[in-house]
């Protein structure tokens, strides 16, 4: 399903409501070693007026008011590991690497790791479900209360006096990912829409150490930006924009520890003991199948 970007009643709030200290756009037909030129409306793509995608230079450090070195360093120093056959602790913070069943993408393991936050006690507010191809009901105990992790939840409450403040919800579900190596990488895609909020921002903003190449395309394939970005960097976009185009950070020959933590406002939760009959009803489903190619 789609917001409806022509009707009044659910068309999300211009991000002309950004100021110009708040944005520096990168305009894709630039070299790539080119000073973005400072400026309030450029986009990503300033032949297409109707993306509404910005790239926000030290976006962490100038509106979140964290180093991102540091915050990917202590998220990852701080809380455990899940890795192959490790269970998964119901609403604990906690890192899923991509060799965990939970996090494999239609079988097959993922090159990079994540954390799973949301605003409220996944106990008592169920827990907040952002669905995309291939997602499990199995990784969604690994969700747990912001608050739980202290690194970040400070950066949440300047996110979201930010965004407010240009007339979009607060995110309520924050994905961070780590990217080990340049092996590690997320292929092309957008972000499915069926339990994004219709005025949803989608918000990405780079951590770690080093920078890593982001890819933005038309449906098509036709590049829109394709450059390396810094720790710091925030990418900008409405759910509008994100279903028109596609975003992605491919793998490199080479590359040091990077990072990411996305930030959406999900309309969708699922409350534990719906979660706790779902998920027996998965392993008796999976037990049958087991059973039955046994013969």
């Amino acid at each position: 399903e789609s917001s409806n970007a022509a009707s009044p009643s659910n068309a999300a709030p211009a991000l002309s409501a950004l100021a110009p200290a708040d944005v520096e756009s990168s305009n894709a037909a630039s070299p790539s070693n080119a000073a973005p030129a400072r400026s309030a409306l450029e986009r990503v793509c300033p032949e297409r007026p109707e993306l509404d995608i910005w790239i926000v230079p030290e976006f962490a450090q100038t509106m979140l008011n964290v180093d991102p070195k540091e915050l990917q360093d202590q998220l990852e120093q701080n809380y455990p590991v899940r890795r192959k056959d490790d269970p998964i602790e119901w609403a604990e913070p906690q890192w899923v690497e991509g060799d965990n069943e939970a996090l494999h993408y239609r079988g097959n393991e993922l090159k990079r790791g994540k954390m799973w936050c949301q605003a409220g006690d996944p106990e008592t507010e169920g827990f907040v479900k952002y669905y995309y191809t291939g997602w499990q009901y199995a990784v969604l105990p690994a969700t747990c209360d912001v608050q739980r992790v202290p690194e970040l939840s400070e950066v949440v409450e300047n996110y979201n006096t930010w965004v407010t403040g240009k007339d979009y919800p607060a995110a309520n579900h924050f994905i961070v990912t780590h990217y080990v190596d340049g092996d590690h990488n997320i292929g092309m895609h957008f972000d499915k829409p069926v339990s994004i909020a219709e005025k949803s921002l989608i918000t990405i903003v780079k951590t770690g150490e080093y920078g890593r190449p982001f890819r933005i395309e038309m449906l098509d394939g036709t590049v829109l930006m394709d450059k390396v970005l810094a720790p710091g960097t925030a990418v900008i976009m409405t759910l509008e924009a994100n279903l028109k185009t596609k975003h992605g950070v491919p793998a490199v020959a080479q590359a040091g520890s990077s990072g990411s933590i996305v930030f959406r406002t999900i309309k969708e939760r699922v409350g534990w003991a719906d979660l706790e009959r779902q998920l027996s009803k998965t392993a008796t489903s999976k037990k049958r199948k087991a059973d039955s190619m046994l013969g």
